[in-house]
């Protein structure tokens, strides 16, 4: 066999050239934000109110790596040790934002590098999780059946809800919180709650799989009642579906979506840029017009139709936040109770 004898000289110039690339990038290139996120409405509004209209202009390239919530949080525990990660943002529900904080995988918040963190609401507040949108768990009817809808968690056990009351599979730890907040006055005690909600199941309590199942069922009749959050019931009122929302007496479950710096993150100038963009009145009141969550923000007032569907009765009803701290910790044994108890009872 004949070798081709090729000069070391040669050799160590073709791969500085094949290195080259990854090693002299355009200006531009630095300008890159890559977000974990969910997909559907959300990136779309995402792109729509945030990426496009803001960080478009000003350089910013966003890339969307889209995908749920648990192999997101898994992604970052394992790229801990690498020295750069696979996402600059990652998008969580409140409690895996507080467990990625805990387990010491998120940047602390700088009001320095993004100044609109400033206007966040005192109570929404939190060290590593940027609350992007709020909205609250409300009992949802349908009026053109309901004249007198049920004015607490405990009225939905009530004989004349019998195999009318619909709620969503996967939210079952939030509807055992709600449960525990009727109970106690505690959205933690969740074993005051494991008996109202056998008896929930046994009143014939529907499943369904995902929220948008349950807009059907209430126009069908399938059923009447169920607990939801409040912005889902503004979505369908402005769909045409027949459903409204009630604040518990007892208080309501507030469910925080929102958005962290991972350590690692592989450009934090972009990073902090897209946390500023993310908090924008603009881009605030663009999410309540569009999916009716609540701007997280002091400085996005609300106008028009969207603000009348989202204003508060009088006298404000009580809003509660879990213990995420404690939470996070039974949240797998609570699951794991549900799933045996009644997604499966």
């Amino acid at each position: 066999m004949h070798r081709l004898k090729v000069p070391r000289r040669t050799l160590l110039g073709g791969a500085a050239l094949l290195a080259a690339p990854s090693i002299i990038r355009p200006a531009r290139a630095a300008e890159r934000c890559v977000v974990g996120t969910w997909g559907g409405d959300y990136a779309r509004l995402l792109r729509e109110n945030i990426d496009d209209p803001i960080l478009k202009p000003q350089g910013v390239e966003v890339v969307q790596d889209i995908g749920d919530e648990a192999p997101r949080f898994a992604k970052l525990v394992a790229q801990k040790m690498l020295p750069r990660g696979s996402m600059d943002i990652a998008c969580f529900g409140a409690p895996n934002g507080f467990r990625a904080g805990q387990a010491g995988l998120l940047e602390k918040l700088d009001r320095a590098k993004a100044p609109n963190l400033k206007n966040i609401s005192d109570f929404l507040w939190n060290d590593y999780f940027v609350p992007h949108i709020y909205s609250t768990q409300v009992i949802a009817f349908n009026p053109q059946t309901v004249s007198d809808p049920p004015k607490n968690f405990g009225d939905l056990l009530d004989p004349k809800w019998k195999g009318k009351v619909g709620v969503v599979t996967t939210a079952g730890f939030w509807l055992m919180m709600a449960a525990a907040l009727y109970a106690s006055g505690n959205p933690d005690d969740f074993d005051k709650a494991k008996p109202l909600i056998l008896k929930l199941n046994d009143n014939g309590l529907h499943l369904y799989p995902e929220t948008d199942n349950l807009a059907p069922a209430f126009k069908s009749g399938e059923i009447e009642v169920g607990m939801i959050w409040f912005a889902r019931t503004v979505m369908w009122q402005n769909a045409g579906f027949p459903v409204q929302g009630r604040y518990p007496s007892e208080g309501s479950i507030l469910y925080v979506s929102g958005m962290a710096v991972p350590k690692n993150a592989p450009d934090k100038d972009t990073t902090w840029k897209y946390v500023d963009a993310m908090l924008e009145p603009s881009a605030q009141q663009g999410f309540a017009a569009h999916m009716g969550y609540l701007p997280t923000v002091t400085d996005a007032k609300l106008t028009g139709k969207i603000a009348e569907q989202l204003a508060f009765p009088n006298p404000k009803p009580k809003l509660v936040q879990p213990d995420y701290a404690y939470t996070t910790k039974v949240q797998a044994e609570m699951q794991d109770w549900w799933d045996k108890n009644v997604q499966h009872g």
